[in-house]
């Protein structure tokens, strides 16, 4: 079964616009970013539609990657202080060259809907938190919509916004799981053992219809160009989605419900203040 995520983001839409009726004040989100890739573009153009269907301000802030990390950490302070803000994100990957860190901890606790500063992260890894990374919140959301069984789950990626919260979360829900980077020499047979594949490394065509088993459930996080289209880390054909029980296209998979869920984020916040 190949999942439409637009139309289940649509859904969780439709909830939050009865959530944001009930906010009467003006909502503010910012974008910070620092350039236009494929990812972001496409990332960013959907949370600016998604914010105006829910009669929220957002505004996209592009940051000079010559500046240093302290300067920088000076502009990302001023935008979050704006009035009527209520969520700020920086759109990863970050320069190589700054200090990631400084920079998403300059937006304060309360404003970091995508759950990455210190506090909020450190809250959700001790199985404290108010809110969830939304990478993570779309997972479960799937889970539970659908009564999906995960078991002997093969889990590629170990970066900051998919691989270690996801494992995280698959920790906390005892699933039992093998985390390992896309660089791996093996990977067509882990693929061939796992019941489930989460994958979000950005690599195309990582994934083959050979590898997998009959049945499999297999959520694909990767968003990059691929010969001029925008694809996951699953080889594109009809016979590998035939093929899964369960299956997350790209793009209108997760992405979509990410996006979904960062607002179900900033909304919750917005009416706790």
């Amino acid at each position: 079964m190949k999942i439409d995520g637009k139309q289940i983001a649509n859904e969780i839409l439709n909830d939050l616009k009865l959530k944001r009726q009930s906010y009467k004040e003006k909502i503010k989100l910012k974008i910070i970013t620092f350039k236009d890739d494929i990812a972001n573009t496409s990332y960013i153009k959907i949370k600016k539609n998604f914010a105006e269907q829910l009669n929220i301000q957002c505004s996209i802030h592009y940051l000079d990657d010559n500046k240093s990390s302290k300067e920088l950490r000076k502009e990302i302070n001023k935008i979050c202080k704006e009035k009527y803000v209520k969520g700020a994100i920086i759109q990863l990957p970050i320069p190589k060259h700054l200090n990631k860190n400084i920079l998403i901890n300059a937006i304060p606790d309360k404003l970091d809907i995508d759950c990455l500063t210190y506090k909020n992260l450190g809250r959700f890894y001790q199985g404290k938190e108010n809110i969830m990374p939304p990478t993570v919140s779309a997972l479960d959301y799937l889970i539970k919509k659908y009564d999906l069984k995960l078991d002997n789950v093969l889990l590629i990626g170990q970066g900051e916004l998919i691989g270690k919260p996801i494992a995280q979360y698959l920790i906390n829900n005892h699933i039992k799981f093998i985390n390992i980077n896309h660089k791996i020499e093996n990977i067509d047979i882990l693929c061939e053992m796992a019941d489930t594949i989460i994958t979000g490394v950005g690599a195309p065509n990582l994934i083959k219809f050979n590898s997998i088993k009959e049945n499999s459930i297999i959520f694909d996080y990767g968003c990059t160009k691929y010969q001029e289209i925008i694809c996951g880390d699953c080889e594109i054909n009809k016979d590998f989605e035939n093929k899964c029980s369960f299956f997350t296209p790209v793009p209108n998979g997760l992405g979509p419900i990410v996006v979904a869920k960062l607002f179900e984020n900033l909304l919750r916040g917005a009416s706790s203040k």
